[in-house]
């Protein structure tokens, strides 16, 4: 669909998606028993395969899991089909705590389609609701976790009623993580940690992009105490520092991994080898810098790029990929950048 952070949206381009046919073949070659379907990119399926692999779980009486599912996708179908699946919790990911950065990010889920889905799965006996949220993302402000803050209240007030109805208590789980940027991403030229490219060019000791991050942490954590019965699981920032350094790290983080596999910590191994965190992950990229990935061909053009990641900025959504349609990133190729 297109959002801008994720890596395996960009890298693997065109989208090569299971017919429904296909699908449906598979459930029916299951080995004898089995009565549990594991479905994996469930949230990729356009309707018409959704809506067939559903019917058929249902003809055979066949419980349903996956990992995830997009808020905007859920139907009458297929909460008859989770109902009587015995699931204890799902999954859903916002990814922006605000409308203003789910538009940002191009994930084009309004705050209506979140606590739509969520009430939706309470009601049909799922009473325990994950939720994922990245912090960090460029242009945050504490007004987008307030946001956030108020969509957790609304969601725990519209879906208590279907909880005490059945005699248990619904659980919402906000899982908090740091935004990493990734190569191959409109976001490949950002900052770890939320600062702007003034601040992150100063940033050399990576302690300003972590305290940003921290506060953000206990802000979120003063917010939730006053929600019941929403539980906050956070990453730590130095934790997925590491992260953001390999993320975008070239050869000379080599001796580094080696070091740590044989027990030495991330920041010792770092000064070892003379190289700095803030060259990796914070310093802020220049939409000409060229990228040592870029050995790699993904066919993804880089002023592609650096036009979504403006795109983003302006808060202008972009259609998912459309291989039939599309030439504008450039792995289909058959066109001008643009075209």
């Amino acid at each position: 669909r297109g959002c801008r952070f994720c890596a395996a949206g960009s890298i693997c381009r065109p989208p090569r998606l299971w017919s429904a046919g296909a699908v449906t073949r598979a459930i029916d070659h299951r080995p004898p028993g089995v009565t549990r379907i594991g479905l994996l990119g469930m949230e990729m399926a356009d309707d018409q395969t959704l809506d067939a692999v559903i019917r058929l779980l249902g003809d055979q009486s066949c419980q349903l899991s996956f990992s995830s599912l997009r808020a905007d996708r859920i139907n009458g179908r297929l909460l008859d089909l989770l109902a009587a699946s015995d699931l204890r919790s799902v999954a859903i990911a916002p990814d922006g705590a605000s409308e203003r950065l789910r538009r940002l990010i191009n994930k084009g889920l309004t705050e209506d389609d979140l606590v739509r889905a969520g009430e939706n799965l309470v009601r049909a006996g799922i009473l325990h609701l994950k939720l994922y949220v990245m912090i960090g993302l460029p242009t945050e402000t504490l007004a987008d976790l307030d946001e956030l803050g108020a969509m957790l209240a609304r969601l725990r007030r519209l879906v208590l009623p279907h909880g005490r109805r059945r005699g248990r208590m619904v659980e919402i789980q906000l899982s908090v993580n740091s935004f990493v940027p990734k190569p191959w991403t409109p976001f490949q030229y950002l900052s770890f940690g939320g600062l702007d490219a003034e601040a992150a060019a100063r940033d050399h000791e990576a302690t300003a992009s972590l305290l940003a991050l921290r506060e953000k942490i206990r802000y979120l954590r003063r917010m939730i105490r006053k929600i019941p019965n929403i539980h906050l699981r956070v990453d730590r920032p130095e934790r997925v520092l590491e992260q953001a350094v390999f993320s975008r790290g070239d050869r000379r983080l080599a001796p580094v991994l080696l070091e740590m596999g044989r027990g030495v910590s991330f920041r010792r191994a770092m000064r070892a080898h003379g190289l700095s965190g803030w060259e990796y992950a914070i310093r802020p990229r220049s939409r000409d810098e060229r990228f040592c990935w870029e050995i790699i061909d993904h066919g993804i053009r880089a002023e592609y790029l650096a036009r979504e990641l403006d795109r983003g900025l302006a808060g202008l959504a972009t259609g998912p990929c459309r291989p039939e349609l599309c030439r504008k990133c450039g792995v289909c190729d058959g066109g001008p950048a643009g075209s």
